[in-house]
């Protein structure tokens, strides 16, 4: 099965069980809503849980939730550092011009005339924007991930067309 990691579990949030959660995700109110079963990994020796939400809320720049499983700090305490995982398949259909920035690894990329830059290997998410790491031979290039530098996204062909002002290659 497909699962696409949608936060991650930073600590335990008071005394009954919450948790506060970094998101990996751009969506998050269609992501995290009530009844919806988690996957939490990233446990030592490969344990994992699931984990039904019952509540979420807004919380300095994530989410505090709260599981059906987990009814205590102690509980809440044993997740800290757990990734939440959900299957693809629950998730909405994207747009055409959306993506999943794991489906991009692999990718190649390339200039408007064909030159080839590299192929994706990773994808940061500063905040500010998201980055490409390009490996480039034996270098990586940070491509800003957006409009004004990305021409098209060929799904089927596995491939990016970039427009790439003067530098941004040789830095």
């Amino acid at each position: 099965m497909d699962e696409i990691v949608v936060g991650l579990i930073r600590r335990a949030h008071g005394l009954d069980g919450e948790v506060l959660v970094e998101l990996s995700t751009g969506d998050p109110d269609a992501v995290f809503t009530p009844d919806r079963v988690f996957r939490a990994r990233g446990a030592p020796g490969g344990r994992e849980n699931r984990l039904t939400l019952t509540q979420a809320r807004a919380h300095k720049g994530g989410l505090l939730l709260k599981f059906r499983e987990i009814r205590d700090r102690s509980a809440a305490e044993s997740l800290q550092g757990r990734e939440l995982g959900v299957p693809l398949d629950q998730l909405r259909d994207l747009d055409e011009d959306e993506f999943f920035l794991h489906e991009l690894v692999g990718y190649e990329v390339v200039q408007m005339d064909g030159r080839p830059v590299g192929e994706v290997v990773t994808s940061y998410e500063t905040g500010a924007q998201v980055l490409l790491g390009v490996s480039a031979g034996e270098r990586e290039i940070l491509i800003p991930f957006g409009r004004q530098l990305v021409i098209e996204v060929d799904r089927a062909g596995r491939r990016i067309v970039i427009d790439p002002p003067p530098g941004l290659l040789e830095v």
